[in-house]
């Protein structure tokens, strides 16, 4: 993955609605009413430069996934359930039983984003969250994403790229997730002074940092996951809901968008900066996820 190597050695269109977490503080999610607009994936100089049109509108959590949420996963059986995860990351699992960062100090508080944490252990705990809520989960047992299931899942990368660059049909397209100036004590990197050495309690820079929706931390803090396999920029062609998936083998490199807390350079804490991709056995300290949702299921 580029540029990981100088990063490892350190060890009116919305809406915010709730969806329950056993045994956690709900989760607050916004809801992004993208349906039939677009957005150009990348600017030319981050990214291919696409126009890429969303037909739905989906709500994507307002923050990066917690210590404290993701406890209810841990707690719950998440790691010896094979049902939640997928074939491959069952296998990849092993004898691990959390995070990578669980109990380090400066990475376990439980408002701090959950680091340390695989693209399995992500999916893992999307399903598991689905089918406690009655939801359908979105992942299949190969790691595919069910973009119409009831369930949460990580965001696609238009998806996400689109609730931080643009938000809403009526919102100009942003170079950062709060606008265009690049104000870098917005987000928690170390672009901000006092330069940090961990990552911050979700929504540390709120409101500023903040896009005009409300989603916090969409730079800076830790990167996130999403549902796509990583593609280079000049195979990016213009679609309709995108979302390219090819497998979850461990070999298989999975886009993550937004920077984290060591992040020392402006191109990326761009919306469009797409140059790192993680293969999905990965557990950094820079490394989390947020989710997204479907519909939510009928009532019996």
């Amino acid at each position: 993955m580029k540029l990981w190597c100088a990063l490892l050695f350190v060890a009116p269109f919305f809406a915010v609605a709730e969806g329950a977490l056993p045994d956690a503080d709900p989760l607050a999610f916004v809801t992004i009413a993208a349906a039939g607009d677009t957005v150009q994936m990348g600017d030319g100089t981050y990214g291919p430069n696409v126009t890429q049109t969303i037909s739905y509108t989906f709500d994507i959590s307002k923050y990066l996934i917690t210590n404290g949420e993701f406890a209810a996963f841990v707690a719950d059986g998440g790691y010896s359930q094979e049902t939640w995860w997928t074939a491959n990351g069952w296998k990849w699992k092993g004898k691990r039983t959390q995070p990578a960062y669980w109990t380090s100090a400066g990475f376990s508080g439980p408002r701090q984003p959950v680091v340390g944490v695989s693209w399995y252990e992500a999916v893992a705990f999307c399903n598991w969250l689905s089918a406690k809520e009655g939801r359908t989960p979105a992942y299949d047992s190969a790691g595919k994403a069910d973009l119409g299931a009831s369930g949460y899942r990580l965001p696609t990368e238009v998806e996400w790229e689109y609730a931080a660059a643009k938000g809403a049909p009526d919102q100009q397209e942003r170079i950062f997730p709060w606008g265009d100036e690049g104000d870098y004590q917005r987000a928690v990197t170390r672009l901000a002074r006092p330069r940090p050495s961990k990552t911050d309690v979700v929504g540390a820079r709120s409101p500023l940092g903040d896009t005009p929706q409300g989603l916090a931390d969409m730079c800076g803090n830790a990167w996130e996951w999403c549902s796509d396999n990583y593609q280079g920029d000049r195979d990016i062609a213009a679609a309709t809901d995108r979302y390219y998936f090819i497998d979850d083998s461990e070999d298989q490199r999975f886009v993550q968008h937004g920077g984290s807390w060591v992040i020392d350079f402006p191109s990326g804490l761009r919306t469009r900066f797409r140059s790192f991709s993680s293969l999905p056995g990965t557990r950094y300290n820079v490394q989390g996820f947020r989710v997204v949702r479907g519909a939510a299921p009928a009532t019996p």
